[in-house]
């Protein structure tokens, strides 16, 4: 819970955790965002984000949370507005944007590119697939590239990894054995928690870091 922002907010500081060279302790605190202004960035944007996230963003405000697979946009308070402006124009956001795509975070596990809510397949209650923009693949049928069957089957799944006390995507041969059958055990809830996303379409993707749940 440190970070090196010089800048960073007073509501946000936590003077509890003691700094670290430049590295000051932050904390969540309640979120700012109103519907109103949710409202106006998806007017700007010409879409509609997930019932979900429009709750998740007003929230709490934070700097980071679980890196498994995924990072949020930062959703600091004051700042929180100007953070999302500079993912929509990162990247090659625009042409994401207008594919009917809606960037909300960071690919982690290979640095791939922006996470994105799929609206072009939108449920009737309008949720979206949570899809990745490969700039590796970009102009090909791999460019964009299924995550999860949903924002709630995310944020399920996201809710696993952040309760496992171990990183349970990655295992390579330096990796101590005795730990493999743990990260089994996790990698199966969270598969499982989106039979139709990460557990199905998406599955290669989250298996391929040396974590392969056994056969039941």
């Amino acid at each position: 819970m440190r970070r090196p922002e010089r800048q960073m907010p007073k509501e946000m500081i936590d003077s509890e955790i003691l700094p670290k060279d430049d590295w000051i302790g932050w904390k969540p605190v309640p979120s700012t965002v109103t519907d109103d202004d949710l409202d106006g960035i998806e007017k700007q944007l010409g879409m509609k984000f997930p019932p979900l996230y429009r709750t998740f963003l007003k929230y709490v405000h934070f700097y980071e949370l679980t890196e498994i697979g995924l990072s949020f946009c930062k959703h600091p308070i004051h700042k929180w507005r100007s953070e999302l402006q500079k993912l929509y124009e990162g990247w090659d956001c625009q042409r994401i944007i207008g594919t009917g795509l809606i960037p909300f975070a960071s690919e982690t596990n290979m640095d791939a590119g922006p996470v994105c809510f799929d609206t072009r397949n939108r449920s009737s209650e309008g949720d979206c697939p949570i899809v990745f923009w490969d700039h590796e693949w970009a102009g090909t049928e791999n460019e964009i590239q299924v995550m999860f069957s949903s924002s709630l089957k995310m944020f399920k799944c996201l809710t696993i990894a952040a309760a496992a006390s171990i990183n349970f995507i990655y295992h390579d041969e330096d990796d101590p054995i005795e730990q493999l059958d743990s990260k089994k055990i996790v990698m199966s809830e969270f598969l499982m928690a989106d039979p139709e996303g990460a557990g199905g379409v998406a599955r290669e993707y989250w298996t391929s870091w040396g974590v392969e749940p056994d056969e039941e």
